[in-house]
């Protein structure tokens, strides 16, 4: 059975206890945002591969690779310095990638460990597979149609980054932060293409989410 295949049976669990949890709330439409843009990938990556595959299409569902192991940890450390770059310099925000934070918002105690474990497992089993699947979902369909591997990444990468530029601050530098959040999805999908393993990508990203939280409790 594939890795993929037992994560996604992982993120159905964490939808459907994080729908209970935000119903009511002022997180319940992101909640169902995130777990209907995962549903729809997930339906469109399978209807990508049955129908019209091609030899030299993306491959994206192999398993995590001991040898991949070097390209997971290289990923998460490009993502974190490149990054760091524009937010260490301005000092306005904690992170140029807007990271959803549950359990901080609907808990009387922000720091309590619980509101905590919220926060990462909503990131990690989550937002980012729902992030990475759309993403890619969006990549192939333009792959096939246009045969530009250079345009398929941009796009999606691209509005990716400026939803996340304009959540993360609205002001004088929210374009750099675009422009970074731009990068960090470039790097995303390079992890992606090296290890042919979206799971890989998903886990750093999700790593990526978690270090923002964690470093926000300093």
């Amino acid at each position: 059975m594939r890795d993929l295949l037992l994560f996604n049976v992982v993120t159905a669990l964490a939808a459907i206890h994080y729908l209970l949890k935000t119903k009511g709330t002022p997180l319940e439409t992101a909640t169902w945002l995130f777990m209907l843009m995962w549903i729809l990938s997930l339906v469109m990556l399978l209807w990508l591969r049955i129908y019209g595959g091609e030899k030299k299409d993306i491959v994206y569902d192999e398993d995590l690779k001991k040898q991949d192991l070097p390209i997971l940890i290289g990923s998460i450390g490009a993502i974190v310095i490149t990054a760091s770059v524009v937010v260490t310099v301005s000092g306005l925000v904690r992170s140029a990638i807007y990271v959803p934070r549950p359990g901080a918002v609907l808990s009387d105690m922000p720091l309590s460990t619980s509101a905590i474990i919220d926060d990462l497992l909503y990131n990690f089993v989550l937002v980012a597979p729902a992030e990475e699947s759309m993403k890619l979902m969006g990549i192939i369909a333009l792959y096939r149609k246009f045969h530009n591997e250079a345009l398929a990444v941009a796009v999606p990468v691209g509005v990716w980054a400026a939803f996340h530029g304009y959540y993360s601050y609205v002001g004088p530098i929210m374009w750099e932060l675009i422009a970074v959040a731009f990068i960090s999805g470039l790097i995303l999908y390079l992890s992606l293409k090296l290890s042919r393993s979206l799971l890989n990508a998903i886990i750093t990203h999700g790593a990526y989410n978690c270090l923002v939280v964690l470093t926000s409790l300093i």
